[in-house]
């Protein structure tokens, strides 16, 4: 299997659990045997920089993963250590927001064109990692509306974001809100375009957008829609 390495935890003296996103099977756990000895040929391959090709032996309680020949090594992601901040959040969200053996060709094909581009670029922010999650939530079904507002489709006046309602508000809809006592955030202009742009897969200009405001209504969203508790990246200096 094709598979990128999300999670390792420890288990008894020598062997962990190495939890595996995969092109075959979506997510998956696996046990590794002996990988924490100074002489398991494993060890070195099971990094998240590495799209691996894992040899997987199904068990009765859990899958055995006996062999990880790399496939492709992400070598500039481990030279810096804010891509490698970047790279870690990213799979602790995948982690958390996906479910074992549902495959999505659609979320692999995410992870891999995401690392390819931290791997090449020299233009680091957390709106990266923040795209990342705003596509990785919208590959789940969850696009926000953000052309037209999400109670009434009017597409003028956007100075609203509702996260329980699925996007930007006019004007009007944003009042009636607060007076409803929902939570709404106001936007500008600035922080609607940035939106756009983290939700797009164009990282390039991601990377030159001042998406402070953006990140954070991408986070709130995400939680909200996906009911699980995520961290935050840390922010850089």
């Amino acid at each position: 299997m094709y598979a990128f390495v999300l999670r390792r935890s420890n288990l008894r003296e020598n062997d962990q659990l190495v939890s595996l996103y995969t092109w075959e099977k979506g997510k998956i756990d696996t046990l590794v045997r002996g990988v924490k000895k100074i002489t398991s040929k494993n060890s070195a391959y099971l990094e998240p920089v590495f799209l691996i090709e894992a040899e997987i032996i199904p068990g009765k309680e859990i899958n055995h993963l006996t062999k990880a020949v790399p496939f492709f090594c992400y070598k500039n992601i481990l030279k810096d250590l804010e891509k490698i901040t970047l790279l870690r959040t990213a799979f602790s969200w995948l982690s958390v927001l996906t479910h074992n053996n549902q495959r999505d060709s659609k979320v692999f094909l995410l992870i891999k064109h995401w690392l390819e581009f931290l791997d090449g670029t020299d233009k680091i922010s957390t709106a990266l990692g923040y795209s990342f999650l705003a596509n990785l939530v919208a590959e789940f079904g969850f696009m926000p509306s953000l052309d037209n507002c999400a109670v009434c489709d009017d597409k003028n006046n956007l100075i609203g974001f509702y996260p329980s309602g699925g996007g930007v508000i006019c004007r009007r809809c944003l009042l009636i809100k607060k007076q409803q006592d929902i939570k709404v955030y106001p936007i500008r202009l600035v922080d609607l375009q940035a939106l756009k742009w983290l939700f797009s897969k164009q990282w390039n200009k991601v990377a030159e957008q001042n998406t402070e405001i953006a990140n954070r209504l991408v986070f709130l969203y995400a939680q909200y829609h996906s009911e699980k508790k995520l961290v935050k990246i840390l922010t850089f200096n």
